[in-house]
């Protein structure tokens, strides 16, 4: 964790009056120029953490690769990230010169919906309890508790089991970073669901709609948009999953 933390001395003041110098935890935060098909494509702003999966994840989410299987090679050196796909794909996403910390391209309500796929069925189905609890492990975060200076996201099974986690300074960064990681463990998304620290906008909505998930949870607001995006793909929005309550604002046959 050290690899990603600096302390630095800061003036602390008080309600009181009174103030102090103390050492404290600061998220490192560094750049790193995506390198695609032997071509410079963007420079993101990133935690250093979890990077291959990071890659992964925000190929996948760009609409860059579809499977796994489409990167014929990956790797990571320094602040640079080579990938080699097998060949390129139809309708790839423009790039950008820098990704900066939020880690969007500001998708508006149209574009999601012309992105987003269908999630049918309704099989799946959790309680709230296993919600809630899912979601108030995004406080418990080893970065987020030891600097604040955090977002993340957590992939779950069905039954509430963690199966990827991430954290980064962006909130989009940590999701492309916890769906990166599922595709490198071959989970089925179909049977997964979602939690996230940051609100919900259609862009944010789209990701887990891209790879099937069928519930999205956040601590914070969905926007009206990416309510709009979720009802119409049949993802389940929930926000406000704090202080033993949530919001579900569309699709909440899921929710037990």
């Amino acid at each position: 964790m050290n690899d990603f933390v600096i302390r630095r001395k800061i003036r602390r003041s008080y309600a009181t009056g009174n103030s102090e110098e103390v050492e404290d935890d600061i998220v490192k935060e560094s750049r790193l120029l995506i390198r695609l098909d032997g071509k410079d494509f963007i420079q993101a702003v990133l935690t250093p953490s979890q990077v291959e999966e990071f890659v992964v994840g925000f190929l996948r989410t760009r609409g860059l690769i579809k499977t796994l299987n489409d990167i014929a090679r990956l790797e990571v050196a320094g602040e640079i990230a080579s990938v080699m796909r097998i060949a390129p794909l139809a309708g790839v996403v423009p790039g950008l010169d820098l990704l900066e910390t939020t880690g969007s391209r500001n998708i508006g309500k149209e574009q999601a919906l012309r992105h987003a796929v269908r999630i049918s069925g309704s099989h799946f189905r959790i309680s709230s309890k296993t919600l809630m609890q899912g979601v108030g492990m995004l406080a418990e975060m080893p970065l987020f508790k030891k600097t604040g200076g955090t977002h993340c996201a957590i992939l779950f099974s069905q039954k509430g089991d963690p199966l990827v986690a991430s954290e980064d300074i962006g909130r989009h960064n940590a999701v492309d970073k916890t769906v990166g990681g599922g595709l490198m463990k071959r989970v089925d998304f179909r049977e997964c669901w979602l939690a996230v620290s940051g609100r919900l906008p259609a862009d944010m909505v789209l990701k887990p709609l891209l790879l099937g998930i069928p519930i999205v949870a956040s601590v914070s607001a969905p926007t009206s948009d990416g309510i709009e995006v979720g009802e119409h793909s049949g993802l389940t929005v929930v926000g406000f999953v704090r202080g033993g309550r949530l919001n579900c604002y569309c699709h909440p046959e899921r929710i037990e």
